[in-house]
């Protein structure tokens, strides 16, 4: 296993020739070393360069010892010429030294770099955190460090993520509290303790974990999960005495609303189903401030006064009133009651009926319409007669009497037709023509 080297950009042509002589182009030490790198031969390459190294600095040395040799020609020159040929000469020397010093350093460079490779290589190639480490605390400024470092990190915190539990998140916390994975440790850790608790299912661990954790990020799902579990088995047992129960026990759950319906309607239910008088009779006694109380008293009205109501007889209202004296049928039987009773008399139709009918029941709502009925009745007999004294004996007889006004009108008219009558009577004889005789 290997690190490629970071390559070069450029090819460099290195010179080498006598003074004098034709020079020789050879391929850029870098490349070549770059190209047996990346078929796996690190120590060839390593190598080549080092060979291209002490090259560059003999092709260096000879430089300088050329233009040392050109500069004290210069004092024994004897024309223009010689002066001329020897500048030029220093001037391709300066340039030959300017690009043999930048090949130099470039090879120098990557020898560097390459020694750093192949330090880092079996470090690499063994791949763990402890080995990263000893290569860090061995080569702390090494190119490879970072990369290092990153892998370490890697590795130190993969084993702890993987089996991914509360004590292992907490154990790596401690051991590597400058790893920069510090910060997932800490959200994963908060996790983990928050996936223990929620796995015991019950409504104790929530609200355990509540109090311990209240900062955790997960609080409120665990709020959340607290309501539900405390809920959940009351609402699966589904019984009036359950709910009852989770009402006491939890007044503040979000779901006491809907706990305290369900309740109710259980309590109702098998009352209802049975829908007799005296099970809503029952339901009322043990649950008076259940929502369904006037549903079930409405109900209960029903079925007391149901038979009575078919009956339709006015002993049947009385007994019912009797029995059921609140009911609210009880002004409706009265009304139908009174009216079954009266109507019986005033099939009769007499003065002594309506008498008895008053006598009898004083209460009645139709008293007043049989008084009527008998001052009807006592006027009729007078007033059938058609005479003055018939009338005036009604007059006498019954000074109470609504009608006493009728008849005293009808007197009057009688005697005002009778006046009328009276003196076209006694003229009549005096009126008479005598006969022709006289």
């Amino acid at each position: 296993m290997f690190i490629k080297w970071i390559p070069v950009s450029v090819l460099v042509i290195i010179i080498f020739a006598a003074p004098g002589m034709a020079r020789t182009v050879h391929a850029d030490p870098v490349a070549e070393a770059k190209q047996l790198q990346d078929a796996g031969d690190v120590n060839g390459a390593y190598d080549l360069l080092k060979k291209a190294s002490a090259d560059l600095k003999a092709e260096l040395k000879r430089n300088r010892s050329e233009l040392k040799s050109q500069i004290s020609a210069l004092s024994k020159v004897s024309s223009m010429e010689e002066m001329d040929a020897i500048k030029a000469r220093n001037k391709e020397l300066e340039a030959e030294r300017s690009s043999l010093k930048a090949q130099a350093d470039k090879v120098d460079a990557t020898m560097l770099e390459m020694t750093s490779l192949l330090e880092y290589q079996p470090f690499k190639e063994q791949d763990t955190a402890k080995g990263y480490e000893d290569f860090l605390g061995k080569y702390p400024e090494s190119p490879f460090a970072e990369e290092a470092a990153a892998r370490m990190y890697d590795l130190q915190f993969a084993p702890y993520k993987e089996r991914g539990t509360a004590a292992d998140y907490e154990e790596f916390i401690a051991r590597y509290p400058e790893s920069p994975y510090l910060k997932e440790a800490q959200d994963l850790l908060d996790e983990a303790i928050f996936n223990e608790y929620k796995a015991q299912g019950t409504a104790e661990a929530m609200q355990d974990f509540l109090s311990q954790f209240p900062g955790s990020t997960h609080a409120a799902e665990a709020q959340v999960l607290l309501v539900q579990l405390q809920y959940q088995p009351y609402k699966e047992q589904d019984t009036p005495e359950g709910y009852a129960e989770f009402l006491v026990t939890y007044p503040d759950n979000p779901n006491v609303g809907e706990a305290e319906k369900r309740m109710h309607e259980l309590q109702y239910g098998p009352f209802k189903e049975k829908d007799t008088i005296d099970a809503y009779t029952e339901f009322l006694a043990l649950y008076p401030d259940n929502p369904f109380a006037e549903e079930a008293s409405s109900r209960l009205g029903d079925l007391q006064y149901e038979p009575y109501k078919e009956q339709n007889t006015a002993s049947g209202y009385e007994e019912f009133l009797a029995q059921y004296p609140d009911s609210t049928f009880a002004q409706e039987a009265r009304e139908k009651m009174d009216t079954l009773r009266f109507e019986t008399y005033k099939e009769m139709n007499s003065v002594e009926g309506y008498e008895e009918f008053i006598a009898t029941y004083p209460e009645n709502r139709h008293v007043e319409e049989a008084s009527y009925l008998i001052e009807d009745l006592e006027y009729e007999t007078y007033k059938e007669s058609g005479t003055r004294e018939s009338l005036e004996e009604f007059i006498e007889n019954f000074p109470t009497n609504r009608h006493i006004e009728g008849a005293r009108e009808t007197i009057e008219a009688m005697e005002a037709a009778s006046e009328a009558q009276t003196p076209a009577e006694e003229t009549a004889p005096d009126e008479t023509p005598s006969d022709g005789g006289g």
